[in-house]
């Protein structure tokens, strides 16, 4: 169970706020991947903000094991290709998202300056608050989206097309992974002969080479 406190609730009440019809239309009809709504995608990468900053791997990752994300992708499961499009091509959408999440976090004392996160404890100190404007806060959400982009990238030249988060059912059914481990363990134990294969035939070449210096 979410706790009722957690921020994902929030985010999707601000998102609801969110006018997406636009955004929604232009997309429709597009060929590809099936078209999400730009709301759920916007819910992720706002949560994922939040979090300080995740790569669209990882946000696809947690659609499908952490439950406050499987509550805000309405337990879909977008790709990391179309959550890491949805960053580069709604800017504008993000920036408002970002703008209006700001305006009633601090006017509800919810903001807490690390990783911008939300975990629905007030802050009563208002001064502290007020320390940071607007304009500062939503340059340090933008700062985490910059820098989900920059994990994308850095990602994409390490995985290309994997997505790097499923193991292969060799290693994940229990049967098949002790077949694995035993060809493994195959696969050493004739790595060792050859290896003792190999250094006898040494051996015996230097041997050789002994005897032939000898005449």
């Amino acid at each position: 169970m979410i706790p009722k406190d957690h921020p994902c609730f929030f985010i999707k009440n601000v998102v609801d706020l969110i006018d997406c019809s636009k955004a929604n239309q232009e997309f429709r009809g597009k060929p590809g991947e099936f078209a999400y709504p730009r709301e759920l995608l916007l819910r992720l990468i706002l949560m994922s903000v939040f979090d300080g900053g995740l790569s669209s791997r990882e946000i696809e990752r947690k659609t499908r094991t952490d439950i406050s994300y499987m509550y805000l992708a309405a337990m879909e499961n977008p790709s990391y290709r179309t959550i890491a499009r949805f960053k580069v091509d709604y800017p504008d959408l993000i920036d408002e998202t970002f703008k209006t999440t700001i305006k009633i976090a601090k006017d509800n004392d919810l903001i807490k300056i690390h990783h911008v996160s939300l975990d629905g404890t007030k802050i009563k100190a208002k001064t502290s608050i007020n320390r940071l404007t607007d304009e500062n806060q939503i340059k340090l959400m933008k700062k985490h989206l910059e820098k989900s982009i920059e994990l994308d990238q850095k990602e994409n030249k390490e995985l290309g097309d994997e997505s790097g988060n499923s193991i292969p059912e060799s290693l994940t059914d229990k049967e098949k992974f002790k077949e694995t481990i035993k060809e493994i363990d195959e696969s050493s134990k004739n790595d060792r002969n050859k290896d003792k294969l190999r250094s006898s035939s040494l051996n015996l070449l230097k041997q050789a080479e002994k005897i032939l210096r000898k005449f």
